[in-house]
């Protein structure tokens, strides 16, 4: 029962956003994103070839503009796969250049290894990160040997003077952001682990209390039980002697009982956790085809076989049949390919009989679960039963449906 509880608490949610408007909102954060860098990508091949159809710029050909696109499309890949989009982009580099040696290049490259180079810092460990930076500078190298604006222009060193500082600092950018979106993800960590404390220590007070009322129960039913010995003991001693007094010591017993049995059950009612807290209408029979529609919808292939006519029954029986399903469900599975779980219920004048068939659950929930029904219809003064034939288990109960059972 333990784990059945950990499995329930661990499937709670802690966030209000439903999951789906949360998945619309990222796909529309990521469409956005890719635009902005679609955009880029326009913006700086328009610049590029703005300068390579220049004349006094020109190499006689048209392998300038038309390579230029290879040196800004590895942004695209940036957010998703950043070490190869610092790859792609020292390839871009590199074949844009290799026609002539002499190819305009240096406007695109150093904005888009800049950009590259902040998501690769931004998402990648520090060992990588730093494959992504040596990458990138590679290609920044290239083009200082490549370019033709550099030529009588400082070239090799005046292209590491100029590019190295900004693509360091956009490297470091990206590390400084990523110390902080994990320190973001560590304090997120602390922060759902103190509210799982909190559930913790709300569920251990609840369960000193229950643990209090357990002890306030034993001792209300052993002070009860001597007065009620004590009674019949002088009711016995009087019964021949003053018989009057004798009737009236058995009408006080009789009374001290039920007050004593009605003390129980509001205890008892304290007691069981799985109504404590519960606002909402105590579920009947009539909903037994939604609780069989949850077990099909998890799986199982579920029939329902109806004896009888089916008519109210008293709120405490109905409940507990209904609680006893749900317990046995637990501990009994059915498939289509084998055998359906067969849940049987059976309506007669004096009683309703419960019947489940399928196949056995092992393990420590399926134990507390039949532990669970069985309570459940013992404490309505019915009977309940386990049979585990080879490869199945039928469990079987019976609820008196009789005004006469208090």
């Amino acid at each position: 029962m333990a784990q059945a509880h950990e499995r329930a608490y661990s499937s709670r949610v802690y966030t209000f956003p439903i999951p789906g408007d949360d998945r619309r909102v990222m796909g529309r954060g990521t469409r956005f994103a890719l635009g902005v860098d679609v955009l880029i990508c326009v913006a700086l091949v328009g610049f590029g070839v703005s300068v390579t159809t220049r004349s006094d710029l020109a190499n006689g050909t048209i392998v300038d503009t038309l390579l230029l696109p290879a040196v800004v499309l590895p942004i695209l890949l940036r957010r998703r796969w950043p070490l190869a989009a610092a790859l792609a982009l020292l390839t871009g580099i590199v074949v844009s250049g290799v026609p002539t040696f002499d190819q305009f290049r240096l406007g695109l490259a150093i904005p888009a290894g800049m950009l590259i180079l902040f998501s690769v810092a931004d998402q990648s460990e520090l060992r990588r990160a730093l494959v992504g930076l040596a990458v990138v500078l590679a290609g920044m190298v290239f083009v200082g040997l490549t370019d033709r604006v550099l030529r009588g222009n400082g070239g090799l060193g005046a292209m590491v003077l100029f590019s190295f500082p900004l693509c360091l600092a956009s490297w470091g950018a990206g590390r400084v952001a990523r110390s902080r979106s994990r320190l973001a993800d560590q304090l997120a960590a602390q922060s759902e682990l103190l509210v799982r404390q909190r559930e913790l220590t709300a569920q251990l007070a609840v369960e000193v209390e229950r643990t209090r009322l357990a002890s306030d129960l034993d001792m209300a039913a052993r002070a009860r039980v001597r007065e009620i010995i004590a009674l019949a003991a002088r009711a016995e001693r009087s019964f021949t002697a003053v018989p009057d007094r004798a009737r009236e010591t058995f009408a006080q017993i009789e009374r001290i009982g039920r007050d004593s049995l009605n003390e129980m059950r509001d205890l008892l009612g304290v007691l069981r956790s799985d109504e404590r807290g519960s606002r909402s209408p105590r579920p009947t029979l009539a909903e037994i085809e939604a609780l069989l529609d949850q077990a099909r919808a998890g799986g199982q292939a579920v029939d329902l076989e109806l004896d009888g006519q089916q008519r109210p029954l008293p709120l405490g029986i109905e409940l507990a049949a209904y609680r006893a399903l749900q317990h046995a469900l637990i501990a009994v599975s059915g498939s289509s390919s084998a055998e359906p779980l067969t849940v049987r219920l059976r309506y007669l004048p004096d009683q309703l009989e419960l019947e489940v068939r399928g196949a056995a659950m092992e393990g420590a929930d399926a134990e507390a679960a039949l532990a669970a029904a069985r309570e459940r219809i013992v404490a309505h003064g019915g009977s309940f039963s386990s049979d585990d034939p080879t490869g199945g288990r039928v469990l079987r109960a019976a609820l008196p449906v009789t005004t006469a059972y208090a």
